[in-house]
């Protein structure tokens, strides 16, 4: 079995992120792919002196689903097998150590560059994570839309 980590946000490069996926898996017929979402610590004393930890899990948890649903829909019409998953805390850290535990042989995430600098950098969470992991690295971005 032949497995994918593919840290997920929601954003139009994560969809193209699994697009990418869905082509890698016309190549072999043992792909599993794991969709991750992090969700940055909740330690804000505005939000935690007005949220219960029961309230502030359950929107961690609804802002998982929202950010897996477009690469899940593209793995669905593709009939490609995946498994959720979702964590908080530092997002680079904890995608470096769920490539361990899920044994995955590759990463592939979208890489988010929102200017020229943003494309020189690729992104702080892409750069962390090719420094943090021992597995490939598929970085896929986005084409702007043209003017």
């Amino acid at each position: 079995m032949y497995k994918i980590l593919m840290p997920v946000d929601g954003s139009a490069s994560s969809e193209k992120a699994a697009r990418h996926v869905v082509e890698l898996a016309k190549l072999t017929d043992t792909l599993e792919v794991h969709l991750f979402y992090v969700h940055p610590v909740v330690d804000d004393w505005g939000v935690k002196s007005f949220l219960r930890e029961e309230e502030v899990n359950a929107v961690v948890t609804a802002q998982a689903e929202a950010a897996m649903q477009g690469a899940s829909a593209i793995f669905d019409a593709a009939g490609i097998r995946y498994q959720c998953h979702q964590a908080v805390g530092k997002i680079a850290e904890l995608i470096a150590q769920q490539v361990d535990t899920l044994d995955c042989k590759q990463i592939v995430m979208g890489a988010r560059g929102m200017s020229a600098l943003g494309d020189l950098m690729l992104g702080s969470v892409s750069i962390k994570v090719l420094h943090l992991v021992h597995v490939p690295v598929t970085l896929v971005k986005r084409t702007p839309a043209r003017v």
